[in-house]
């Protein structure tokens, strides 16, 4: 039997650092055109709009992440 959920995962985030010291980071988002039904125009639309900005900020982050621990890996040599 199916549950039906109030809320959804959209877009999330995972800084994850195993036991051998790799450091990983994952960007997982949720295709949202299967909520336009859901939603009205103008919900969906802002959805929408929210989801792509975070997308861009997150991928910044993740580009700052990776740029930082190259230069580290470079100056410890």
């Amino acid at each position: 039997m199916r549950t039906k959920r109030k809320e959804a995962k959209l877009l999330s985030y995972t800084l994850l650092y195993d036991r051998t010291g790799k450091l990983v980071t994952e960007r997982t988002s949720t295709d949202i055109s299967e909520l336009k039904k859901f939603l009205s125009k103008e919900e969906y639309n802002a959805l929408n709009t929210v989801v792509r900005e975070a997308t861009t900020k997150l991928d910044n982050v993740h580009s700052y992440i990776e740029n930082y621990l190259s230069a580290r890996v470079m100056t410890q040599k």
